[in-house]
This record gives C-alpha cells, structure tokens and sequence, in this order.
C-alpha cells in the first residue's frame, strides 16, 4: 500500500514538473515583434573582388590578405539618398566572427579609396536597408541571436556621424511591415564570398 502512494506521488510531481515546465516553454517566454518581410526586395552581394575595399577594411581590422582566412560580401547602397552609393560589407573568418554573427562595415568613397563610417559587430546576413530614416540616413535592420542574445530585430539609427556598433542592444523593430532593401541575401552554398 505505502508503495503505491509512492509511486502516485512520484507519478503526480513528475507531472508536476512536466506540467511547469511546459509553461516555462510556451506561456512564458517573450513575445517578439512579428515582423513582415514581404516588402522587402532581396538582392545577392556582388562577386568582383574591389581591391581598394580590401585596402580598407583590411586596414580597419588589421588583416593580412591570405593569412587571415577571411571572406567578404559586399553590397552598394545609397544610404543617404545623395546619388552616391555607400558600400556596406560583410566579413566572415575566425577572427571575425563569434556565436553572435560576424563583422561588418559602411564605407563611403573618398579620395580614390574608403573612408569607414560605421563598423558593427554581432551582424548576420540578410542585412535589411529600411526605407525609414533618421538624421538622412537609412535605418538599417539587423537580426540578432547566439552567443546568449535574445533574438529578434533590431534597428540601427544614424546619430548624425554614424551607426551603433553592437545591433544587439538596440530597439527592438516594431510589428508590421518592413519595406526596403535586404542586402547579402547570397546562399553561401552558392557563394561564399570573395576570398581575401
């Protein structure tokens, strides 16, 4: 007799258990914006290696061409909206990359090369280019996860000189319908980027 109410009671906490964790699971984890990508135009990164690119982000992450095993992406977008495109690339590799996402750059052309505007860590690809601004510039749309993060989109705001660096600590992307440009949309199946 004893034996069977223990085994009830092992029955009913283990139900117990089952039963709250569940709710851990489902009930109460947050709600995250629910975003509609459907005006979004995804576009691939280009695939014609850009030596003077190289030179830059090379120069800004103190990368050695060959040694460093790293690939890039790159995409050309008027950001500014002043008939001249801003480069944004994205750089994979160890040295990069962590469980977050890996790094990425806006440049702008000057004197015959790049000028850095804005680095950014923790980036996955697509990159979304909003149609909203501030400060004349592009929002730029980024989603986040790993390495801990919560995951969710987030949105990037031009404070007048440049972007934040960390994606991962900015607001949040209001539900609705994003409408812009989704840049380094590439399969790396099908390319992996240009080899540095």
């Amino acid at each position: 007799m004893e034996e069977t109410i223990l085994k009830r009671i092992t029955l009913v906490k283990t139900v117990l258990i089952f039963v709250s964790s569940l709710f851990v699971c489902y009930v109460a984890q947050p709600v995250y914006a629910q975003v509609d990508m459907s005006g979004v135009t995804f576009i691939k990164s280009e695939t014609k290696r850009d030596p003077e690119l190289e030179k830059a982000f090379s120069k800004e992450f103190g990368l050695k061409p060959g040694e460093d095993n790293v690939r890039y992406f790159y995409n050309r977008v008027d950001l500014n909206e002043d008939g001249a495109s801003e480069t944004f690339v994205y750089l994979t590799g160890p040295i990069l990359c962590g469980t977050g996402g890996c790094s990425g750059l806006v440049l702008q052309r000057a004197n015959g090369g790049y000028k850095v505007i804005s680095r950014f860590s923790l980036v996955r690809t697509p990159v979304i280019i909003s149609n909203d601004k501030t400060n004349g510039w592009k929002d730029i749309i980024m989603y986040v996860s790993g390495g801990g993060i919560e995951p969710g989109y987030k949105v990037l705001k031009f404070d007048g000189h440049t972007y934040p660096l960390n994606p991962s600590i900015q607001p949040d992307v209001k539900s609705g319908k994003i409408k812009g440009i989704g840049i380094i949309g590439d399969d790396v199946t099908e390319n992996p980027g240009i080899e540095y």
